[in-house]
């Protein structure tokens, strides 16, 4: 979203000798990551604040950042629309904490479910990041770790009383599980378009 600005910042940098001329595309590269960052974390935080869940926020995205990366899914053609889907799936994740803790029982269950379909369907490659069989593999391996992970997390956030935290983890695996199945949906589409 942010390829001019960082463009312009690039050219700054290597008109005033700050870069050189064969630094331009890596640095650009990593100037535009930087603002989409920034971007990103900054509309989440705003999401959060004008919710009144900055924490379960927070929490949210420590856990759907790493396990996204490596579980794979459906994924936008365009950076504008990354970031709108990315912004709805944190809106209807903080709805769901709010709606389905009243529905503890029902919430469980679907996070159950979910890890479950998270480990047999995950890394869910697209077309805009491809994965051989080898890349599969280490990306399995990778996200069951990082599920193993925020599942013990979840547990002793349930044990110490912070439950709201452990329905943040819970909408995450819901959530990219709905992910995972878009992704493979998009590409049997594709598949069959080819």
């Amino acid at each position: 979203m942010f390829e001019k600005l960082a463009l312009h910042i690039t050219c700054w940098l290597e008109k005033y000798k700050v870069i050189k001329q064969d630094e331009i595309v890596v640095v650009k590269w990593g100037i535009k990551n930087i603002l989409d960052t920034i971007f990103n974390v900054t509309t989440f935080l705003i999401i959060g604040i004008l919710m009144g869940m900055i924490t379960e926020t927070v929490f949210f995205t420590i856990g759907y950042i790493p396990l996204r990366s490596y579980a794979g899914g459906y994924h936008a053609k365009t950076p504008f629309r990354c970031w709108i889907v990315s912004s709805l799936i944190l809106f209807i994740a903080m709805n769901m904490i709010c709606s389905l803790k009243n529905f503890s029982f029902a919430f469980v269950v679907l996070a159950v479910i979910s890890v479950f379909i998270l480990i047999l369907l995950m890394p869910v490659s697209d077309i805009h990041k491809p994965l051989n069989e080898n890349d599969k593999l280490n990306y399995k391996i990778k996200g069951i770790v990082i599920l193993s992970i925020e599942i013990l997390i979840s547990i002793m956030f349930f044990i110490i009383g912070w439950v709201v935290l452990t329905y943040s983890f819970f909408s995450i695996w819901i959530l990219l599980t709905i992910m995972l199945i878009l992704g493979e949906i998009k590409n049997k589409i594709n598949k069959n378009v080819q």
